[in-house]
């Protein structure tokens, strides 16, 4: 094994260090590590053999530069340069090849000949490492020696202030960096006037003799500021490197430019919506501020899918706003009272790649659509909304199209008006309404509204409006044809939220509502006899905005599921949303809860009032003349009937007496002296029947 051995040759006068840059089995090619103009030559091996040349141990050291230092900087610039030399290594070995894939390095790299000539022999000579191209940092300068003139004050003399000023040494340059390194630039709110005060602290600190007139005037400050510190390397100093690479940084590239056309990727994002709600079932009652989710096609830039409702952020949530995005938006629409074609929003399929932020496609449901699906899945990085910057951009333009013809929308002076008056008071419109804003606005922009500043391609004709839905059309044809099409049912349910609900004689309880199905009844999940078998608890999918149906998932097949509608006994939560239907219920449990209070604390005296009762019936019996038990027990029924007429003749005494007080004047219309006494018209007694 030769390659990448350092020999010696002890027959040279100067010192000749060879390397082993490459191994044949017949030749090996060699390169002198210490002359700065070498270029590797073959040797063959029997030659090798006879030159007699000592190994030793490699006399280069290689260091790893420090994380995001300069030196590693450059390291990484020399190694990306040559990269591509290095695919055609052989090649290298031929001066004619070799200049050839150079100068396409040149052009393609816009590096100078001599840096990607310098830096591939360093490569060969210091261990074909990319730790090779480390600079030697520490070989450079003077230390310990001036460098500037200590003699005279640089510049033009002062014609206003008194004396001559500051000679900038060494010493008092160290002094402005540590002002501009330790206080400018790692603070935002720090100005460079404030930096130069905070440099003069420390030059009184270090000279405390210094008169006034020779402290460094804010020109000198400036100059040496604007002449040792680029403004690109401030602001980038200034800047939190999330922040730089967010919203400072160059743009490289526009996010139509690696999709190829409808469907190669889409964006899905969420956020809350800047407008208070109020309850569909109680106008009374405010509700929150909505959730959004989106998901928007990089090519067209055409709104594919849609979720408006009440459910935070997550995996359940933009479930929903996918299968919205696969399947076809006429019947969506209808459900909210607006007609469209399909033309009108022709998105329908699956993409080759979804774009989601970090974790949210995570889990059992991203596998879903990566292993069933194909879909590509990619997370952005953590704090870059700009990585999927199409759908964060649609956002605002939703917020400006609707807005302004809403009330109890959110203020930026902590929700109140400058009168006092809360802004959520004014707040009118119901979740159906809201999302009937949203689809009419999403509709318009994905229909009529052009697009700025798009990127056409080269083969985009020039009669192409770019209107997303025109786009889109365009690209089916021309770019990536039809999307896939799956049974929408299917990927309806498999890409709901899932969770468990449980199962027993009442019924499949999700949630607090109970619901059926007959396929449950059939295998007797419902029987009352215990023998019945039936599981504690059962996989369900459901849909967030209705809490109709349900769907059972009897077991982990992709087609097999049943369908459950709500029982009579939870009708009070028909046609409603979950949330809704959890926060009645949430409600309806305080009342019952607050109720229970009262009857416990009631509960006391009325235990007190029922042992009264009993007591005084004890000493009301221990006074009584008992006979003997066997007469007692023989005279029940005898008994029992000489009570019952007791009770008759009491009751009708009492009906008489109450009839007497309540008797109405009656005028008879013929009058006869002969006519019988009158008896009255008293309701009957039991007797008369």
């Amino acid at each position: 094994m030769f390659l990448n051995q350092v020999y010696k040759d002890p027959h040279s006068e100067q010192l000749t260090q060879l390397r082993v840059v490459f191994e044949h089995i017949d030749y090996l090619m060699l390169i002198d590590i210490n002359d700065a103009n070498a270029w590797p030559y073959r040797v063959d091996i029997n030659e090798f053999y006879s030159l007699g040349l000592v190994k030793e141990p490699d006399p280069i050291t290689l260091r790893t530069p420090e994380r995001s230092s300069k030196t590693e900087k450059a390291r990484d610039r020399a190694f990306t340069t040559i990269s591509p030399l290095l695919e055609n290594y052989v090649d290298l070995f031929d001066k004619k090849l070799r200049n050839t894939h150079i100068r396409s390095i040149i052009e393609m790299a816009g590096e100078p000949r001599l840096y990607i000539t310098r830096q591939l022999r360093r490569y060969w000579q210091r261990g074909m490492a990319p730790d090779a191209l480390t600079p030697d940092y520490s070989k450079c300068g003077a230390p310990r020696k001036a460098r500037r003139n200590t003699k005279s004050k640089l510049g033009r003399k002062r014609s206003v202030s008194p004396g001559q000023g500051m000679i900038i040494t060494d010493e008092i340059a160290e002094i402005f960096n540590l002002a501009i390194e330790g206080f400018y630039l790692i603070r935002e709110d720090v100005d460079l006037p404030k930096a130069r005060a905070k440099a003069i602290g420390f030059i009184k600190s270090r000279y405390p003799t210094i008169r006034e007139s020779e402290l460094p005037t804010d020109i000198q400050f400036r100059y040496f500021f604007e002449k040792n510190y680029s403004k690109p390397e401030v602001i980038k100093a200034k800047s939190s490197s999330i922040e730089y690479e967010k919203d400072i940084a160059p743009l490289r590239s526009t996010a139509v430019t690696n999709n190829f056309g409808p469907g190669a990727r889409y964006e899905i994002d969420a956020t809350i919506a800047d407008v208070y709600l109020v309850s569909n079932q109680d106008p009374d009652r405010i509700i929150g501020r909505p959730i959004i989710y989106k998901v928007k096609d990089v090519f067209s830039r055409l709104t594919v899918g849609l979720y408006v409702g009440l459910e935070n952020p997550s995996w359940a949530t933009a479930s929903i706003a996918l299968a919205n995005t696969f399947c076809d938006k006429v019947e969506y629409c209808k459900q909210f009272g607006i007609d469209i074609s399909h033309a009108d929003w022709p998105s329908i399929g699956i993409p080759a790649t979804i774009t989601a932020d970090r974790g949210e496609l995570l889990g059992k449901h991203g596998d879903i659509l990566v292993n069933r699906f194909g879909i590509t899945l990619s997370n952005t990085r953590a704090y870059r909304g700009n990585d999927k910057g199409i759908v964060e951009k649609s956002f605002d333009t939703m917020h400006v199209d609707i807005l302004p013809y809403v009330e109890g929308k959110v203020q930026p002076f902590n929700g109140k008006k400058k009168a006092g008056k809360r802004n959520e008071l004014s707040a009118n419109l119901t979740l159906f309404d809201f999302t009937k804003m949203v689809i009419v606005s999403e509709i318009n922009r994905n229909t009529t509204t052009p697009l700025k500043d798009y990127d056409f391609e080269s083969d985009m004709p020039t009669s192409l409006a770019p209107i997303p839905v025109k786009l889109w059309l365009w690209g089916i044809k021309n770019r990536t044809g039809l999307l896939r099409e799956i049974d929408q049912k299917l990927i309806t349910i498999n890409l709901l939220p899932h969770d468990n609900a449980t199962v027993s004689v009442m019924g499949i309880c999700f949630k607090g509502l109970y619901y059926t199905c007959a396929e449950a009844v059939s295998v007797g999940w419902f029987h009352k006899n215990k023998s019945a078998k039936r599981p504690k608890s059962v996989e369900v999918a459901y849909n967030p905005l209705d809490t109709n149906i349900i769907y059972i998932r009897p077991d982990n097949q992709f087609d097999n599921y049943w369908t459950c509608s709500l029982q009579s006994r939870s009708r009070r939560y028909l046609d409603m949303t979950f949330t809704e239907a959890v926060s009645i219920l949430n409600e309806s449990r305080g009342t019952i809860a607050a109720t229970k209070q009262k009857a416990d604390y009631k509960a006391p005296d009325v235990q007190a009032e029922l042992e009264k009762i009993t007591k005084v019936a004890a000493e009301r019996q221990q006074k009584a003349d008992i006979s003997n038990s066997s007469q007692r027990l023989h005279g029940i029924r005898e008994n029992r009937t000489k009570e019952k007429d007791l009770e008759r003749q009491k009751n009708r005494d009492s009906q008489k007496q109450s009839n007497t007080d309540n008797k109405a004047t009656v005028t008879p219309i013929n009058s006869n002296s002969n006519t019988k006494e009158d008896v009255g018209f008293d309701y009957p007694d039991l007797d008369d029947f």
